[in-house]
C-alpha cells in the first residue's frame, strides 16, 4: 500500500502532466495541420488525466471531492 506523500508526490505529478496535455491540447487545436487523430488522443489523454487527478484528490479526502466513478 502507499503512503500518504507517495499519493501527494502522484497527485503533483497528475497535476504537471494533465497542464502539460492541456497546453499540447490547446496547441494543436489552433493548427491546421494538426489530424483528427492527434486531437483525438490528447482529448483522451487529457480526460484520462483529469481523472487520475480526481481519484488522487479522493483518496486524499480534499473537500468537495465526489467519488471518482461518479
Amino acid at each position: 500500500m502507499r503512503n500518504k506523500e507517495d499519493i501527494k508526490w502522484m497527485l503533483e505529478e497528475a497535476l504537471v502532466r494533465r497542464n502539460e496535455w492541456k497546453i499540447w491540447l490547446e496547441e494543436i487545436r489552433n493548427e491546421s495541420s494538426s489530424s483528427r487523430k492527434q486531437i483525438a488522443e490528447a482529448v483522451r489523454t487529457f480526460n484520462a488525466m483529469n481523472g487520475v487527478v480526481k481519484t488522487l484528490q479522493w483518496v486524499l479526502e480534499f473537500p468537495g471531492i465526489e467519488h471518482p466513478l461518479n
